[in-house]
């Protein structure tokens, strides 16, 4: 499912330049392709689940289609 999602949010990208990706410190892996493509649209916040959403909410008051990512718990 992962793979599905960040393969769709790299075709989306390529499309629009106010798309970013945020992470936790999790699934780093996977978004390594995102990273390297887009550095600057590619945010890893650290393990700070709080600070994950309230970046991802003021980037989306700039306009920006923010994809924040985490695990369900968090």
């Amino acid at each position: 499912m992962r793979i599905a999602f960040i393969n769709t949010l790299i075709k989306e990208a390529e499309k629009n330049k106010d798309i970013m990706l945020l992470t936790g410190d999790l699934g780093f892996t996977v978004f390594e392709e995102f990273k390297n493509k887009y550095p600057d649209r590619f945010i890893n916040v650290g393990v700070a689940e709080q600070n994950l959403m309230g970046v991802a909410a003021g980037l989306a008051l700039t306009g920006k289609t923010v994809f924040a990512y985490s695990i369900a718990t968090f």
